[in-house]
């Protein structure tokens, strides 16, 4: 029997695919895993909310272009696979199941695996599997944003209280606004206020408004106050009593699930917590302390200007609660609910959130002037670095936030370190160069060693030419403030307390913003306190409510650009 030539021509056209050749579309600068339905695995982590797609993407199932990673062994393959010789049988005896693949998917159709995007090729014979875009997760067969974590720390300090001076020198609030119960919340004063804390909550509220518990997971502290007995109330304090840290804490450097005294007492620092799942409306709760109204019964709390600036101790209990609260990687569980966790699910017995690698986790911390800082563990500077980057460690992957492990020496000034490198005397101005090295998390490029207040470039003090590239222009309010971390040798008794470690023992970060209220007078304190939290200074005019605004919104404004899962 003679061989059909529309046989021959079939068998031509598959052999024009070389082996290991794909006939699959493929995006520029794609690398793409090609599997079959068998592996795909549904994912939505406990309470994930369903969000409008990111801007940056074309559609709702949106791949990143740049993030697949190509099997052109695998789906869509029409050719002969590597290693396999030519067919050489009796092309009589071939059909079309000896050529064409079988059909597994329906070509075009969407579904998750994992966290990635997994898409039926052209010739439905198998998934073609791409990262998302970056700050995108695949979710209920789409690529949807990933959720960030706001730390909103709230300055609750007696000077807040201090009445707000507009810059034509007369107050936002003419007349008496210190009456208890309406203070300086009537409908004719409020907003904006009248004092810092008037004014702050005011914008505060403005910009709140603006979030949604879907896309942004919220919680608020405050500075320690704890309740008071009080029968009589004021503008100022209201039912609280302020205090420099927590009911019971004795200076330990580390808190875990049984700490007794943390979780008895953390309702004097921590307001409204993180949401343990997609129907906890955390924005209202926070809403419910910048009303202007309190009362004792029914509890209705509210945030009032009382007591002293705990920054360092206050962070402290902040990274506490993240890391046993928030970020709970491995952590023990029998159902996604036992991790009391949004973002949670639970795998094989352990607490797990699969886009961990891309959700950003910020602290927005607001205040109206810096504590004192010192070189002990619990300074407000060292515990901002110690969340942020990592304290003294013994490689890199004891820091985090861009940072790695160094060992150097540096300048003494009367005994304490100025921030100067060096290796030997000559290499200081004044003092003389420590014999002890230290290892500590740092920045991979040391730069100039200062930065200016001014938009946070690399600046040099005694710079004065505008053109030059380390100019901090004072015009602009500029000051070239130098960076405080070499100088902050403080340590944990206990070495892996030197950063924030989930529940699995891996490292983990959070940058650390300061919005600032108190004009000039405390910038450098401030961007110090920046700088060591791996974050920016944002000035704020309390003055202004309007500008005050447009930095709060800024703050709030969560950019992950990482690719989720990506390594």
């Amino acid at each position: 029997m003679k061989p059909s030539p529309h046989l021959f021509l079939m068998v031509a056209l598959a052999l024009e695919c070389t082996p290991g050749c794909s006939t699959a579309p493929s995006a520029p600068a794609a690398k793409a895993d090609v599997v079959q339905p068998s592996d795909l695995a549904e994912f939505g982590a406990a309470g994930t909310d369903t969000a409008p797609a990111s801007p940056d993407a074309t559609d709702a199932g949106a791949a990143a272009p740049d993030s697949a990673e190509t099997n052109a062994n695998a789906g869509d393959s029409a050719g002969v696979q590597d290693g396999e010789p030519a067919p050489t049988q009796d092309i009589q005896q071939m059909d079309a199941s000896d050529v064409a693949p079988s059909t597994v998917c329906t070509p075009g159709t969407q579904t998750c695996q994992g966290i990635k995007l997994a898409t039926c090729g052209t010739k439905g014979d198998g998934f073609i599997v791409t990262n998302c875009y970056p700050g995108m997760a695949c979710v209920g067969g789409g690529c949807q944003p990933v959720p960030g974590n706001l730390v909103i720390v709230f300055d609750s300090s007696g000077s807040m209280d201090s009445a707000v001076v507009k810059k034509d020198g007369s107050k936002f609030c003419a007349v008496s606004a210190s009456t208890w119960p309406i203070c300086e919340y009537g409908a004719a004063t409020f907003p904006p206020g009248c004092t810092r804390m008037g004014v702050s909550k005011s914008v505060f509220k403005q910009a709140l408004a603006k979030l949604d518990d879907a896309t942004t997971k919220m919680l608020l502290f405050r500075f320690p106050q704890k309740a008071s007995t009080t029968t009589k109330p004021s503008c100022a304090s209201g039912y609280y009593t302020g205090q420099d840290k927590l009911s019971g804490d004795l200076g330990v450097e580390t808190v875990s699930a049984t700490t007794n005294w943390f979780w008895d007492n953390l309702n004097e620092t921590l307001c409204e917590p993180f949401p343990a799942n997609s129907s906890a409306k955390t924005k209202a709760g926070i809403l419910k302390w910048m009303d202007g109204i309190e009362s004792k019964v029914p509890v209705d709390p509210e945030l009032r200007p009382t007591g002293s600036t705990p920054i360092g101790k206050t962070l402290f209990y902040v990274g506490e609660y993240l890391r046993n609260r928030v970020i709970i990687d491995g952590q023990a569980c029998t159902t996604d609910a036992s991790c009391q966790n949004v973002n949670y699910v639970c795998q094989g017995g352990k607490c797990a959130d699969a886009a961990r690698s891309c959700r950003e986790t910020v602290v927005i911390l607001f205040t109206d002037g810096g504590e004192t800082n010192s070189n002990s563990f619990f300074a407000p500077w060292v515990q901002a670095k110690r969340l942020s980057q990592g304290l003294g460690c013994t490689s890199s992957a004891d820091c985090v936030g861009g940072t790695v492990c160094k060992t150097f020496q540096q300048c003494l000034t009367a005994g304490k370190p100025n921030g100067k490198f060096c290796s030997a005397n000559t290499d200081c101005v004044s003092g003389t160069c420590s014999t002890t090295p230290q290892t500590q998390c740092m920045p991979e490029i040391e730069g100039t060693g200062y930065f200016c207040t001014d938009g946070g470039t690399p600046c040099q003090p005694d710079i004065k030419d505008p053109a030059s590239p380390t100019f901090c222009d004072p015009a602009k309010g500029g000051q070239c403030v130098q960076d405080p971390r070499p100088m902050l040798t403080a340590t944990a008794k206990d070495p892996p307390a030197n950063v924030l470690r989930s529940p699995d023992g891996k490292p983990f970060g959070v940058r650390i913003h300061v919005v600032d209220i108190s004009g000039a007078a405390n910038v450098q304190a401030s961007m110090g306190l920046a700088l060591s939290g791996n974050g920016k200074l944002l000035g704020a005019d309390a003055s202004d409510p309007g500008q005050f605004l447009g930095v709060l919104d800024a703050a709030f404004d969560l950019k992950t650009k990482k690719v989720c899962g990506a390594q």
